[in-house]
């Protein structure tokens, strides 16, 4: 049987020319593998580009704007392949788990003003407070400078209430860990990293949280806290192994800032 030119290839070897067949069936499956991987980028991209709009155009202050932003980072997460085996392949989060803020009016104080509106008793609370390395607020931000960023603008919080700044940046773990254990401390401000490493140490504790603060300020590239994927891993482990259940008894809300 006589088999057509594009059947053969031509392989020169001590410069001579020889003739070998080509195997169609090789040449069609690498074909059809660059494609399905080139769709499956195409449709990774599309899902990031979805989950980025989430994040990027969410409503502090709308339920449904804020619910929709937390689960698309957590599917975001687990799609990546992020997560144990036990962990759920959705977020279980319902309106009643959130502590929404109001509109925001605008200054320099604008933050301190919606916080207060949204949590009017705050003052009161924290005075009460007596246990060491044990938070009634917790605030979790992308990076070492964002902490200190948060800090500034709730300065004027910072007269009532004491705070921990706890980041990689600031102190070790041996010397944070020794701060939580003489010191009453009502907000905690940090990253998820060094959050998640001292609540499993158990230096510091959530036994008196009451609500889980995300900052969701946008950087340069337009990413924050939900969106950033070197921050997701310990954000939901975090969020799964140590706050969920508090989530479920009703003790802690989740809220945007």
């Amino acid at each position: 049987m006589e088999r057509s030119e594009k059947e053969f290839e031509v392989r020169g070897r001590g410069g001579g020319e020889t003739s070998v067949p080509r195997h169609p069936a090789v040449e069609g499956n690498a074909g059809d593998k660059k494609k399905k991987k080139k769709k499956k980028m195409k449709k990774k991209g599309s899902d990031e580009g979805r989950e980025r709009n989430l994040v990027q155009d969410m409503d502090p202050t709308g339920a449904k704007s804020v619910l929709s932003a937390l689960s698309a980072s957590y599917s975001s997460y687990i799609a990546d392949g992020g997560g144990d085996t036990a962990f759920p392949t959705e977020l279980a989060i319902e309106e009643g788990n959130l502590s929404l803020l109001p509109p925001a009016e605008g200054g320099p104080k604008s933050l301190v003003k919606q916080i207060c509106q949204a949590h009017p008793s705050w003052k009161k609370e924290m005075s009460r407070l007596c246990d060491r390395g044990a938070p009634l607020w917790v605030i979790l931000c992308p990076s070492a400078d964002r902490c200190i960023a948060v800090l500034k603008d709730l300065a004027d919080l910072r007269r009532s209430a004491k705070f921990g700044k706890l980041s990689s940046r600031h102190m070790k773990v041996p010397e944070q860990v020794s701060f939580l254990q003489r010191s009453v401390v009502h907000v905690a401000v940090g990253t998820p990293a060094r959050i998640l490493k001292l609540c499993s140490l158990g230096s510091l504790k959530l036994t008196h949280l009451k609500v889980l603060f995300f900052d969701k300020t946008m950087d340069v590239k337009q990413r924050n806290l939900l969106s950033l994927r070197d921050v997701q891993k310990d954000l939901w482990t975090l969020y799964t192994t140590h706050v969920e259940s508090l989530l479920e008894k009703g003790q802690v809300r989740v809220s945007l800032i």
